[in-house]
């Protein structure tokens, strides 16, 4: 008997476009499922909103398709996609209460008021603004300002909902305020979001999915552990934040480096022997006043919650990041131990 294999509900296959003279956005595919919200992470300039716009009908694709639910609708215009969008500012309009923004799609949509209202009511509780229906949006904070459009961007029911940067202009502390509501909101109504951030905490604090892409080219796509433990590049590596470089020779299975020989990771089996570059996140290294490695302090840099200590160490440079506030200074000599089982390396 054969097996059904279920389709998922996005499917983008070979999406791209040349966006102006000097910036192409490349092919680009991923899938999507429901509940799920995908992040399309990179530096500025780097197309991701370019890629939001294509997926949203702001822009037309040169090439390739986008499947959603069983529809091909990378030729219909944005209104006949079935998606909402939220953009860095939520564009509220001044003139009207918070809840008749709010419940402004339905309005276009010929609901009636009572409906409108009742449904407006539930949405504003939903994202913690219970009670702010007839509000003026002068009384309104910037994050509650973003939670009042997030709220009319659900109210249509879209069956994916697309933000671009939405908390890039918040504070910190609002941004995971916000960060938070989205997760909850993601957990109880299952629609599939694909949020455009190049902020890589916030990345990894909401996606389930990641698109990583760099000059209008895909570096990588998969879970946050695929980020963050395997990189597919050099390039990939340094953005997730392993910061250490240090030069190896890959033997069979193990790579020589200056702490030793270190097990490979499996899945690079394949890797030739040879000169490598091994890359290593800061927290992977500890003080160790046995190790055969004596690293000297160049550089002391408390960052708050841990400290950040550069040394360097038989001619490689290595950044170490401890916990809380220590007490070593430049100059100091220090045992350094790589603590952990394998080694991600990549062909020099």
């Amino acid at each position: 008997m054969t097996a059904i294999t279920k389709e998922p509900f996005l499917q983008v296959s070979g999406i791209g476009c040349s966006y102006s003279s000097s910036f192409t956005l490349a092919e680009q595919s991923f899938t999507l499922e429901k509940g799920q919200l995908l992040v399309i992470l990179g530096p500025s300039g780097s197309g991701k909103s370019t890629l939001l716009q294509l997926l949203a009908g702001l822009l037309h694709p040169e090439r390739g398709s986008i499947i959603m639910g069983g529809r091909r609708i990378h030729q219909l215009p944005p209104e006949k996609r079935g998606l909402s969008m939220i953009f860095q500012k939520p564009y509220l309009l001044p003139f009207l209460s918070v809840g008749h923004n709010v419940e402004i799609g339905l309005k276009l949509k010929g609901v009636k008021p009572k409906e409108r209202k009742a449904k407006a009511e539930q949405l504003l509780a939903e994202v913690g603004l219970a009670g702010f229906y007839s509000r003026s949006l002068s009384s309104l904070s910037g994050g509650q300002e973003q939670r009042a459009a997030l709220a009319r961007s659900l109210i249509i029911e879209p069956e994916l909902l697309l933000l671009d940067e939405p908390f890039s202009q918040l504070d910190p502390l609002l941004r995971r305020q916000m960060g938070s509501w989205l997760a909850d909101l993601k957990r109880t109504r299952e629609v599939p979001m694909i949020m455009v951030t190049h902020d890589r905490e916030e990345a990894m604090t909401l996606g389930d999915r990641f698109l990583l892409v760099n000059q209008g080219k895909r570096e990588q796509y998969g879970t946050l552990e695929d980020l963050y433990y395997r990189p597919a590049s050099p390039w990939a590596a340094a953005f997730m934040g392993m910061d250490n470089r240090l030069r190896g020779i890959k033997l069979g299975s193990r790579v020589r480096t200056l702490f030793g020989e270190l097990p490979l990771h499996p899945s690079l089996a394949s890797l030739r022997d040879g000169p490598v570059q091994a890359a290593l996140r800061s927290e992977w290294l500890i003080l160790d006043s046995s190790s055969p490695v004596q690293g000297e302090v160049r550089r002391v840099s408390f960052r708050g919650d841990h400290t950040l200590l550069e040394l360097e160490a038989q001619d490689e440079h290595l950044v170490m990041k401890l916990p809380g506030l220590v007490q070593h200074v430049p100059g100091q000599r220090l045992g350094i131990q790589y603590n952990r089982d394998e080694l991600w390396c990549f062909p020099m």
